[in-house]
């Protein structure tokens, strides 16, 4: 029996785009949200899911971290690196001069500003809750309405793409992790997520203590960032990612250190670090 993967719906996203690339033999389940996504997950309705966690453009996708800080049974068990390739579709026979309405989600609209500005001045803009609804909605539209979306949108919907790569930056790229509640990590894995905090964040030298012990053991650190704990003011979790097996015992040693400075420490996971774009 095929697994099952949850991702955040409809069918045409982006995310559905890196669950198939993923799993493409799965049973793949669309949910309307973030929030039900991992809510499946967390409820064992389904064995895994695929969500985005961080933007080359946009940075991290604080809901999904949020989830993996908080939850008891959730834990990164891959990621998939996927290049955001925004395209205008239209209806068939449609022309470019004859577009005066642009749908999309605000955060496509607004990474392909430049080309917007540029051949399509005067067109109103709508935004919508997901690239794929705005394509599926050109099926009811007229011939003077196009929509911005990615190439596997335009596929299930049977629609031409007029113009394709319209975003501003080329670099555009998502990272989607594949979340998990069962298992252990592979021993293959390269890469480990962690979160921690502090007992006095106020105190001097901290996250130097909490630091140099990755790199007295050249640890290389991949990612550093902070966000509230929603505690008050000055308080903040750090969020970790660097190369290792949280079982290599150098990484340990490390980690043992680390704790003498904190007072919470989660490994969000350990995992098979992406080196390369994931495309079709």
């Amino acid at each position: 029996m095929p697994k099952t993967v949850a991702f955040l719906g409809p069918e045409g996203t982006y995310t559905d785009e890196a669950c198939y690339l993923y799993a493409p033999k799965a049973r793949r389940v669309p949910f309307g949200s973030l929030g039900l996504v991992t809510s499946a997950l967390e409820k064992g309705k389904v064995d895994e899911a695929v969500v985005p966690i961080e933007n080359s453009l946009g940075g991290t996708v604080i809901e999904v971290v949020d989830y993996l800080v908080t939850s008891t049974k959730a834990r990164i068990k891959g990621e998939i690196l996927l290049p955001i390739d925004h395209c205008l579709i239209a209806r068939p026979g449609v022309q470019l001069s004859q577009i005066r309405v642009v749908m999309s989600k605000q955060e496509a609209l607004t990474q392909c500003r430049q080309f917007l500005s540029e051949k399509l001045r005067y067109s109103e803009q709508i935004a919508t809750t997901s690239t794929a609804l705005a394509v599926t909605n050109l099926k009811e539209g007229d011939d003077r309405t196009a929509a911005i979306g990615p190439r596997r949108s335009a596929e299930l919907a049977g629609l031409p793409i007029l113009v394709g790569g319209i975003q501003d930056r080329e670099n555009n790229v998502t990272r989607f992790a594949v979340l998990t509640t069962g298992g252990k990590p592979d021993n293959a894995s390269n890469k480990t997520s962690i979160a921690f905090d502090f007992d006095s964040p106020d105190a001097p030298g901290l996250v130097y203590g909490a630091l140099s012990p990755f790199a007295d053991r050249g640890i290389n650190l991949l990612k550093i960032e902070s966000r509230p704990t929603g505690k008050g003011m000055g308080s903040y979790i750090f969020l970790l990612d660097f190369e290792g097996h949280i079982n290599d015992p150098h990484v340990q040693e490390a980690i043992s250190t680390l704790k003498n400075h904190t007072a919470t420490f989660k490994v969000l996971g350990t995992y098979l670090r992406a080196t390369d774009i994931s495309t079709k």
